[in-house]
């Protein structure tokens, strides 16, 4: 952000200055975790039911802090008098104040993106397409909630000319307030699938959450909706009639029209507004492609040249690590590692993709439980077992708490050659015995099953 005063700081945190701090200071970063401290920035002390982070004031002031915002004042009376103390009722809304603030004197075009599959590729893909048009700054990892949304618009130097947010959601009404903060010139809903359901009843429920996003946008704003789902090209019509489409349908108005993989990557061809332009992307997947499509449906409702956006993010874009990215391990073995997390539709289509590129090779797979999944998770999980053996593997490896219930999927649908785990690393021994010259092993799971260790178990080299 651009240099604040500590007074500049509090009215827009909508609070008050306790103490000024050295003469002079200006502050233009925001963070929340001394183990990640940006020196010169404004300390957040979060709090909530089960951590208060005014315990780490002092480690902040130690790590660099010039100024923390606190909800109780009275713990920081022991800070060196150089740092700047603004007190507000509550930390998180006024980190949320600050950002906003942040966002509407901002002169870049915002975008946001959700979506229960492919919001983060779509984000990484829109901002290498966006590349060629000028400076974007996008949401860094997985920074796409009620905190990780302000500390990226904090993020943003001012001189960007696009906002690239990610929102993520986990209850209803998140999108909505999250849709607020951004203020976007452009919002996208990439489609609605089984994830969280855990938190919401039906898929349905799920589509209502992420169509939050069109409803919050203001009428000068851009929607931009998945032509292929239907759940979600039904609440776009219904929010917004004038909402920009794309995916393969024929009425889309950008057009997915023709795709070709190998195991480099996708070639595309796209149809945008009666342009078709051709897109080379070093990703994987069919699927891929069509989040391709977004990017280019993104850089069409801002009005920029399809051809430019279309090279731009050929030229880009690269795989964020463990998202379907290629490793060569020992043995001869090759890892197609998508383990950064896993819901039902994102396991599919990472098994699709294995039979795609290694069509005439021996394949075998760790898959670990989808979470947040609720009642639905065993039924759910005995499909994508199911899926496994269809996609012709020759070896299962599934872990976690429903690592039953892939199995027995996966045995019901033909394949006999499955183990169990309660933690994936219990399977290393397997699938090192599985390596072997040809083959294929991928590993695909929810975060909280880190089956990236896996990838020393069986030597993986990592790109860097």
């Amino acid at each position: 952000m651009k240099p604040l005063s500590p007074t500049a700081l509090a009215v827009a945190a909508g609070g008050r200055l306790v103490h000024p701090g050295r003469a002079g200071l200006t502050v233009d970063a925001v963070f929340s975790d001394t183990r990640r401290p940006i020196p010169g920035g404004l300390f957040v002390a979060l709090s909530g039911p089960t951590f208060d982070a005014h315990r780490f004031l002092a480690a902040a002031a130690d790590a660099g802090a010039a100024a923390v915002l606190v909800s109780r004042p009275e713990a920081a009376a022991g800070l060196p008098d150089h740092v700047a103390v603004i007190a507000v009722e509550e930390t998180l809304a006024g980190l949320q104040r600050l950002a906003a603030s942040v966002r509407a004197t901002h002169p870049g075009r915002a975008i946001a993106i959700t979506g229960s599959v492919g919001k983060t590729t779509i984000k990484d893909m829109a901002a290498a397409a966006l590349g060629a048009s000028g400076p974007v700054h996008r949401t860094p990892g997985n920074w796409n909630n009620h905190i990780g949304l302000p500390l990226t618009l904090c993020a943003a130097t001012g001189d960007e000319a696009f906002l690239v947010l990610e929102l993520g959601m986990s209850a209803p009404g998140e999108i909505d307030a999250l849709t607020r903060l951004a203020d976007p010139d452009v919002g996208l809903v990439a489609g609605a699938a089984a994830a969280h359901l855990a938190s919401f009843p039906s898929v349905d429920a799920i589509a209502d959450a992420k169509a939050e996003l069109l409803e919050a946008l203001t009428a000068a704003a851009v929607a931009v909706a998945n032509a292929d789902d239907a759940r979600i090209l039904a609440r776009a019509r219904a929010a917004r009639p004038d909402a920009l489409t794309y995916g393969r349908r024929a009425d889309a108005d950008v057009r997915l029209t023709d795709v070709r993989l190998d195991a480099a990557g996708l070639a595309a061809t796209v149809d945008v507004a009666g342009a078709p332009v051709d897109v080379r992307v070093a990703a994987l997947g069919a699927h891929n492609a069509h989040n391709a499509a977004a990017a280019l449906a993104i850089t069409h409702a801002l009005g920029l040249d399809p051809a430019a956006a279309a090279a731009a993010l050929g030229q880009g874009f690269r795989p964020a690590p463990h998202r379907l990215t290629v490793l060569p391990a020992d043995r001869g073995l090759t890892v197609l590692d998508d383990s950064y997390n896993a819901n039902p539709a994102s396991t599919r289509a990472a098994l699709e993709t294995l039979a795609a590129v290694a069509p005439g090779a021996s394949k075998g797979a760790v898959l670990g439980s989808m979470l947040e999944l609720g009642p639905r998770a065993p039924a759910l999980h005995r499909e994508v077992g199911a899926a496994a053996a269809r996609a012709g593997l020759s070896w299962l490896g599934a872990a976690g708490p429903h690592a039953a219930d892939l199995a027995d999927g996966a045995r019901a649908a033909g394949l006999t050659a499955v183990a169990t785990a309660d933690d994936a690393l219990e399977l290393a021994d397997d699938a090192r015995a599985f390596a072997a010259d040809g083959r294929w092993l991928l590993l695909k799971g929810s975060r909280g099953g880190r089956l990236e260790r896996l990838l020393a178990a069986v030597g993986a080299k990592e790109r860097a």
